[in-house]
């Protein structure tokens, strides 16, 4: 019984979160109500607001699955880096940029820094900071392996 009852709050989940970013990008962060991302999940209000006390936190869960996809992302090419330093940068990098408008629009990455910066010391603020700093911890460790492998280029 527990197991089909977390498949379900699991698919809710997914339901609010896709919602969310859909209505987010179509419409703008700013003009959704949480009324309508209740609507096109298929949820009661009250559902969201047992995962989520308001839209920022929203953002922040869109904000945090993006940085922990394209983190897995970073992981595949510094177990494997290309032949070159230069190479591996590009793909590292180049990896966030292009996986960084899957869940969010530019909007919605505006929306998120201008909250992290205007309330850092919020719960938003600080997972925010965070997912920064794994990127940027992810982007040294991967320096690390090209100068181990000793790759020259950079």
């Amino acid at each position: 019984m527990s197991g089909l009852r977390e498949k379900q709050k699991a698919h809710r989940h997914d339901r609010i979160i896709e919602a969310a970013s859909r209505l987010f990008r179509e419409l703008g962060y700013e003009d959704v109500k949480m009324e309508a991302i209740a609507a096109a999940a298929e949820v009661a209000i009250g559902t969201i607001y047992n995962y989520y006390r308001n839209k920022g936190d929203l953002l922040v869960a869109i904000v945090s699955l993006e940085v922990e996809e394209v983190l897995r992302a970073g992981q595949r090419v510094i177990a494997d880096p290309p032949w070159s330093a230069e190479h591996a940068v590009d793909a590292l990098v180049g990896g966030y940029v292009e996986h960084s408008l899957h869940y969010l629009s530019k909007e919605m990455w505006r929306q998120a820094m201008a909250i992290s910066t205007t309330q850092p010391i919020s719960p938003f603020g600080e997972t925010y900071a965070a997912l920064d700093l794994a990127l940027a911890r992810q982007t040294c460790e991967l320096l690390e392996k090209l100068q181990a492998l000793g790759l020259r280029g950079l």
